[in-house]
């Protein structure tokens, strides 16, 4: 067993935000930092682990508070925790999202044209409230899906996080559902 390991220290701040809140990761690890890019290389592999600690905040209390559940076997907690699974990796995806990603890759063509009508509604009347990203891109659905969360959707804010976002999403596919009960009577009443 070795006396002694060298350790490297890498902090990373957020630049863009002044909030009380903002970011300041010190990251103390036993790989070694001599460079910029291992730095960088240290603080991505951080920022994944990030993404699963983000993962199991949507499952536990914060989400679908999983620990509370009543189900006594383990193969219906299970059952219950890949049902979740599915809605926590769109809330993941969203997270991800980028401009030149479809929106299809979380949301199908219908739910992409209840979005379309939803988004007039929650674009404010100023252009600092309009959606800014590229119609149908997920980067648009994301900001959607964030106003509907509760997100105010203000450049000075700091970006919607993962319990915004599942809160939008929770809300959106009871919209959703809305939206489709009212097209089918819409199409029922309007054939006979």
């Amino acid at each position: 067993m070795a006396a002694e390991v060298q350790m490297y220290v890498v902090e990373a701040v957020e630049k863009q935000y002044d909030g009380k809140d903002k970011i300041c990761w010190r990251l103390i690890t036993s790989h070694e930092v001599n460079s910029f890019e291992d730095a960088l290389h240290i603080i991505n592999i951080y920022r994944k682990r990030w993404y699963i600690e983000q993962l199991f905040r949507l499952l536990k209390k914060q989400g679908f508070a999983m620990e509370e559940t009543q189900l006594e076997t383990g193969w219906a907690i299970r059952k219950l925790c890949v049902l979740g699974l599915n809605t926590v990796i769109r809330v993941m995806q969203l997270m991800q999202a980028t401009e030149e990603e479809n929106a299809s890759v979380v949301f199908t063509n219908e739910e992409q044209q209840c979005l379309q009508h939803l988004n007039t509604k929650y674009e404010g009347a100023t252009d600092k409230l309009k959606n800014p990203h590229k119609p149908k891109s997920l980067l648009w659905s994301k900001w959607i899906i964030a106003r509907i969360g509760g997100w105010k959707g203000c450049s000075s804010q700091r970006p919607p996080g993962p319990i915004t976002l599942k809160r939008g999403l929770d809300n959106f596919m009871q919209i959703f559902a809305g939206w489709e009960m009212a097209k089918n009577v819409y199409i029922d009443v309007g054939t006979q």
